[in-house]
């Protein structure tokens, strides 16, 4: 109890950004948005045992400010979709520096097929090949569709078994590189202040063109926001310690041959990711200065019992006043890059180490931890710094 209370009151000396955990509930912030008449809206991310918790309700989240519980009626507290909060783009690269036979080729483009159609499902997906060559080969640009079957008129799996080889190495490391750059780009384009990137990486040689040193590419995937996910294919893959790219996951699978349920995997851990995000907004009472702010997230497993977790920041309430409503939409705002480059120093210096991710056996259900981090320090109503949103 010492120990739980000395961690709330360690929450509001810091004043800002601080994810709490009870009974192995992590909320973690994605955005905050404070606006006129009296809006508050927090994206959040809701986790347990490592997973995301599916299904909450908006009577499962509660609001505190300067530590008074507010009456969730009153304040009109409701669930705003999620997904469209933020621009969400996939890329997914295929290693096509080795040579198939007929029947894996069929194998991997069988695989591939309803994995991307299941992406496009939640956000737009591109496909890129890559062999030797410095730079990643786009296949195919895909727009989002909901429809759960291949569309008919699809060739790109034609396409990507047609690639041709430019280089017959493997610049696995300098492609992990241009195709975080190229989604950089995909979500950039979409002009949203939230931002979340996934990279999928499938790999059937590790790095033989030596482009790219690997500690380089260690601190690339490290620092960038964007999600990794890596499956390997084949014992010259799965032998190599490439296990670093799969920052949010990893799975492997014997052959190509073999494909489909561990690429089923990652997509269950993309989802997983997907749905464990929870729009909160509600109209704040507050109506001058600024206001320490809790949310509190129950959960409740099938016998019923609770687990509590919480995250506390801090919001302006300058200016507010009467006319809010909930369901106004928020406008999330864009941590400055001065507050960006304090964050990345705080962290540098606050570190400890990271624990090594361990790998998944083909066939067993991958594991995935999202991207944001607890603890993270947030200028007031924005999005906490370092989490990749900025």
């Amino acid at each position: 109890m010492q120990g739980r209370l000395g961690a709330a009151l360690l929450c509001l000396v810091l004043g800002s950004g601080c994810s709490l955990v009870t009974g192995n509930v992590k909320v973690e912030p994605v955005a905050v948005s404070s606006q006129k008449p009296g809006n508050v809206a927090l994206l959040v991310a809701v986790s347990q045992h490592g997973s995301g918790v599916l299904g909450l309700q908006k009577q499962d989240f509660k609001v505190y400010e300067n530590g008074i519980a507010l009456d969730s009626d009153q304040i009109g507290l409701t669930l705003l979709p999620a997904g469209e909060s933020a621009a969400r783009h996939a890329a997914v690269l295929v290693d096509m520096s080795k040579s198939l036979k007929p029947s894996e080729r069929k194998s991997l483009t069988d695989a591939l097929r309803p994995f991307i159609v299941r992406l496009r499902q939640r956000e737009a997906v591109s496909l890129y090949a890559f062999d030797g060559a410095e730079k990643a080969h786009l296949v195919q640009e895909y727009t989002r569709d909901a429809r759960p079957e291949p569309d008919e008129k699809d060739t790109s799996m034609e396409r990507l078994l047609g690639f041709s080889r430019h280089d017959a190495s493997t610049s696995l490391y300098s492609a992990v590189l241009d195709g975080a750059q190229k989604l950089d780009a995909s979500l950039s384009a979409e002009g949203r202040p939230i931002q979340n990137g996934t990279l999928i990486v499938i790999a059937l040689n590790p790095d033989s063109a030596g482009r790219v040193e690997e500690s380089k590419l260690r601190n690339f995937i490290d620092d960038s926001p964007h999600h990794f996910f890596l499956m390997t294919v084949g014992t010259s893959a799965s032998t190599a310690n490439l296990s670093f790219i799969g920052k949010n996951g990893e799975t492997r699978a014997g052959s190509a041959m073999t494909m489909s349920a561990p690429l089923n995997d990652v997509a269950n851990a993309i989802d997983d990711d997907f749905f464990r995000n929870y729009l909160v907004a509600y109209c704040s009472p507050a109506r001058a200065g600024t206001r320490d702010l809790r949310l509190q997230v129950t959960t409740r497993d099938a016998q019923g019992k609770e687990s509590i977790g919480s995250y506390s920041t801090r919001i302006d309430a300058t200016g507010f006043g009467p006319g809010c409503s909930a369901e106004a939409p928020p406008h999330f705002a864009v941590a400055k890059p001065k507050e960006k480059e304090k964050e990345k120093e705080r962290k540098r210096v606050a570190s400890n180490g990271k624990a090594a991710p361990q790998s998944a056996p083909a066939g067993e259900k991958l594991s995935s931890t999202s991207t944001t981090k607890s603890g993270d320090t947030a200028p007031v109503a924005a999005p906490p710094s370092g989490l990749g949103y900025e």
